[in-house]
C-alpha cells in the first residue's frame, strides 16, 4: 500500500512529528539550535540489532567491514531505539567534554526527558525500566569492529572493547531507590516495582549531593572522539519511531560528508546485511524483497522528509548515492582538529 504523507489520517503520529521537525531543521541549522550531536563511526558502518537477537552473539557486515557483539549480561544484547539514543548521547558528551567520564543526569526522569527526548513511563515495561535494561545490556557488551583480515588502514580496528569501564552511584542510592520505587508503585496502584541500577531519584533536600556517571573505556573513547559522525539530534530523536530510519539517517549523513562522485548501485543484498535481519521469507530473493519493500523503502521515505537534500536513486539493482549537501555542515570536534 502506498501511503500519502499529505493525508493526516493515514500518517502515524511519529511520522507527523518527522514532517513537523523537518521545517524546524530547515529554519535553523543544528549548531545554532544547540542540537549538534555525534555518533560512533563503528556503529554507523554497521548497526545494532533491531529486535532481541535471542543470542549472546550478533554480527553485521558491510562489505569487508564486520561488527561483532558478544553479550556479557544475562539479559542479552542491546537492541532497538534506546541503545542508539544512548550511544549518540554518550558520543556527543565525550566530544563536547573531551572526557571519558560522563555524568548521566541527576535522575532517570531528567535523563529520559532532556537527554533521550522520551516521556517517562512507570510500570514493569515503562520507558524507565526499558532504558535501564538496555543500558545494562549495552554497557556489558563486548564489541569487535574492523575490517576482515585485520586491516587497520581505514582508520580503526576495535577488538573485544567494552563501551564503559565502570558505572557508579552514591553509597546511599540503594536506599533512596527502594523508597522511591515503592512510592511510585503505590501511586500507580501496581504490585510491580521498577528498578534502575544507574539512576536514583533524589529527594529535594538531597539534590546536588550525588550524580550517577559512567567512565568510557579508553579504546571506545579514542574511537569516538577521533572521527565521530556528526548528526542533527533533532532529526535523530524524531526518527525514533523506526530504528532502521535512525541508522539510515546516520549512514547517509556520514556518506554524504565525503562523497565526491556518484556510487555504483549498492546491492540490496549488501544493504540487507547492513540494515536488515529477521526476515522470514523462504529463499534469499524473497528475504531481500521483503527487506527492500517492507523495511528499507519506508524508512528511506521518512529519512528523505528530514534530509531532503540527500540525492538518492532507488533502482532494481540497489541504491545509488549522488554527491549531496551534507545534512550537517563541516564542523570541528575540537579546536585543534577536524572531523573530515
Amino acid at each position: 500500500m502506498t501511503v500519502d504523507y499529505r493525508i493526516g489520517s493515514q500518517v502515524p503520529k511519529w511520522i507527523r512529528e518527522v514532517i513537523d521537525e523537518s521545517f524546524a531543521i530547515e529554519a535553523e541549522d543544528a549548531k545554532k539550535a544547540g542540537a549538534l550531536g555525534f555518533m560512533a563511526r563503528a556503529l554507523v558502518n554497521a548497526t545494532l540489532p533491531y529486535k532481541d537477537p535471542k543470542s549472546p552473539i550478533f554480527e553485521r557486515r558491510n562489505g569487508d567491514y564486520v561488527l561483532r557483539m558478544i553479550g556479557g549480561n544475562e539479559n542479552g544484547l542491546p537492541y532497538g531505539v534506546y541503545p542508539r539514543l544512548l550511544i549518540s548521547w554518550l558520543t556527543t558528551e565525550a566530544v563536547r567534554t573531551q572526557s571519558r567520564e560522563i555524568e548521566l543526569g541527576e535522575s532517570l526522569s531528567y535523563f529520559l526527558h532532556h537527554v533521550l527526548g522520551v516521556s517517562r513511563g512507570g510500570g514493569p515495561r515503562g520507558a524507565n525500566v526499558r532504558v535501564s535494561e538496555q543500558m545494562e545490556r549495552l554497557f556489558s557488551t563486548l564489541i569487535t569492529a574492523g575490517y576482515s583480515g585485520g586491516s587497520t588502514h581505514r582508520g580503526f580496528n576495535l577488538r573485544n572493547v567494552m563501551i564503559v569501564d565502570s558505572a557508579s552511584l552514591d553509597p546511599d542510592t540503594a536506599r533512596m531507590l527502594d523508597e522511591a520505587a515503592e512510592a511510585e508503585a503505590e501511586e500507580a496502584a501496581t504490585p510491580e516495582v521498577e528498578s534502575s541500577r544507574l539512576w536514583t531519584p533524589q529527594n529535594r533536600e538531597d539534590a546536588g549531593r550525588w550524580k550517577s556517571r559512567v567512565v568510557l573505556s579508553p579504546q571506545f573513547f579514542r574511537e569516538i572522539i577521533e572521527r565521530p559522525v556528526p548528526l542533527d539530534l533533532r532529526a535523530y530523536k524524531v526518527l525514533r519511531g523506526s530504528p532502521v530510519a535512525m541508522d539510515l539517517y546516520s549512514w547517509l549523513t556520514y556518506r554524504m560528508s565525503y562523497l565526491t562522485k556518484s556510487t555504483r548501485p549498492v546491492p540490496w543484498e549488501a544493504l540487507m546485511l547492513q540494515f536488515g535481519s529477521g526476515y522470514s521469507a523462504g529463499d534469499e530473493l524473497a528475504r531481500v524483497r521483503e527487506f527492500r519493500n517492507k523495511s528499507f523503502k519506508p524508512a528511506l521515505k521518512v529519512v528523505q522528509q528530514i534530509y531532503p537534500q540527500a540525492r538518492i536513486e532507488v533502482t532494481e539493482r540497489g541504491l545509488i548515492l549522488h554527491p549531496s549537501k551534507p545534512h550537517i555542515p563541516y564542523v570541528a570536534s575540537k579546536p585543534q582538529g577536524d572531523l573530515f
